[in-house]
């Protein structure tokens, strides 16, 4: 499920042993759902089904949900600051020395490119897509398996 590509940097800043799972799981299922409500988007359906963030409320879910991962600040936009410091406290990156040493070149590479946009909503989907491609192309996984499951346990 391609819809979901936004979050992958989410699963670089989550913990994955097997106790972390549940609580990680039950964190992020609080997310959608309180993004889904602020955001006034009534179902992930058309937002699954699309493979992209199209409407106006699914970007801004989109938005809200990068904010709530640190991707972006209070203010909607893109903070490098902010996501190297939780990368640096990420205990599965902490594991894993060159995922977490690609986690921060990808983050800074794509600082020039989510500049320019305009509060949370468009933000999110350009600093969303950018680190997923980012983290793609070196090979790492992405939390696309992660939420599927999260999301087909909801009924949203």
């Amino acid at each position: 499920m391609r819809t979901l590509l936004l979050f992958s940097v989410s699963a670089l800043l989550m913990a994955a042993d097997a106790e972390a799972d549940e609580a990680t799981q039950t964190k992020v299922m609080a997310d959608i759902k309180a993004c889904m409500a602020s955001e006034n988007l009534g179902s992930l359906g058309q937002l699954r089904a699309n493979s992209e963030a199209r409407t106006a409320e699914e970007k801004c879910f989109v938005g809200c949900m990068m904010k709530n991962l640190h991707v972006l600040n209070s203010d909607g936009q893109y903070d490098l600051a902010l996501l190297k410091e939780r990368a640096n406290d990420c205990p599965e990156l902490a594991r894993d020395p060159r995922k977490k040493a690609d986690t921060l070149l990808v983050a800074e590479a794509c600082a020039p490119q989510v500049t320019g946009c305009s509060g949370y909503c468009e933000c999110g989907v350009i600093a969303g897509n950018c680190l997923a491609r980012g983290m793609e192309a070196k090979g790492h996984e992405t939390i696309y398996d992660f939420l599927r499951k999260t999301v087909d346990k909801m009924d949203v």
